[in-house]
């Protein structure tokens, strides 16, 4: 049905749709270069369409129009703009592109040393970018899954987030003690009740729900003062914890339900060495030492301690039964030969 407010004038002209359109996207907080971006997509998509007639229809045979000219990468961005001017503007949920699926596979990710000199940072500077940040690692969220998450999704008796009306629909994830520790502390120091409505679970200094760029310019900030020079963006954190996760030889089917994935074969695609553990393994065939293994085993013991997740005896026995020389057998298997 259509919206009765779009088929008047003067919300019926395309420039006006825009110049609300605009508006939109800079409290949304978007940077201009994506302003830009977006409001040409939709000059562009709608240009010969009278908005206020505007059907699925004719909207599919738009996007067939765009799929001819332009690269499938180019596509998401433009079919991304549809979907929030159709939602946002014209206050149609009935009109949506399915938005296909990118042909370049991302294989940026952090080490886990990098990961946590970020993390360590934040910690002692801002509570709720230490939050967000473990949201987007240890839980592997997305972005807008953090930005969307509201204050009763939280579930501290169950270390659970309820996610709704995300990418894959609607979710449960796992949260880790020191999500749940950092959350709280949040909650506790910064987020302090002041008159504030929202309920956001993270709001800015005015109280309104956080958006996208704010994550984005905030972690890249804290990679630059940690001293790391490659490119650093929300997902690489999402994708860093898939990848460690595979790396540490976790069941990939649990991967898969943490980092909420359709498909298995999406899983897969993140399951390669990282730089560190290429060169771990180098050092290991050519040169026959063994530290470098033993110190990121007993990194990968402590980690686990940390998180509660074995015990104090445990974390002893394993550091004794793994780490010990392998050349030292006890008696009973020398008794043969002697």
């Amino acid at each position: 049905m259509v919206n009765k407010s779009v088929g008047t004038k003067p919300n019926n002209s395309l420039n006006y749709a825009l110049n609300k359109f605009q508006l939109y996207l800079q409290r949304e907080g978007r940077s201009k270069n994506t302003i830009d971006a977006y409001t040409r997509s939709i000059r562009e998509a709608f240009y010969k369409i009278k908005i206020a007639t505007l059907s699925q229809r004719k909207l599919e045979k738009i996007a067939l129009r765009l799929m001819k000219k332009y690269e499938i990468n180019s596509n998401r961005m433009q079919f991304a703009a549809i979907n929030i001017f159709c939602k946002q503007i014209l206050r149609r949920d009935d009109l949506k592109l399915k938005i296909p699926k990118s042909d370049k596979i991302n294989k940026d990710v952090l080490v886990s040393k990098q990961v946590e000199s970020i993390l360590d940072l934040v910690k002692h500077k801002r509570k709720s970018h230490y939050a967000v940040f473990l949201l987007l690692y240890d839980c592997a969220l997305r972005r807008s899954e953090v930005c969307n998450l509201n204050l009763d999704d939280v579930r501290f008796e169950s270390n659970e987030i309820h996610l709704n009306d995300t990418k894959t629909g609607n979710n449960i994830v796992a949260i880790t003690s020191r999500v749940s520790d950092a959350i709280r502390e949040y909650l506790s120091e910064e987020r302090k009740p002041r008159k504030i409505k929202e309920k956001a679970l993270f709001v800015n200094s005015h109280g309104i729900r956080i958006g996208e760029h704010f994550i984005r310019d905030s972690l890249k900030k804290y990679a630059v003062e940690v001293g790391i020079t490659q490119r650093v963006y929300p997902h690489i954190l999402r994708a860093s914890c898939i990848t460690h996760m595979l790396n540490k030889r976790i069941n990939p089917l649990i991967v898969q339900i943490h980092a909420r994935h359709k498909d298995f074969q999406t899983t897969m695609k993140y399951n390669r060495p990282t730089q560190q553990q290429i060169r771990e393994e180098i050092e290991s065939c050519f040169v026959g030492k063994t530290e470098l293994k033993n110190e990121t085993r007993i990194r990968e013991l402590l980690d686990k301690f940390f998180r509660r997740e074995i015990s104090g005896s445990e974390l002893g026995r394993l550091l004794e039964n793994d780490l010990q020389p392998k050349q030292l057998k006890p008696e009973t298997e020398l008794a043969g030969y002697v």
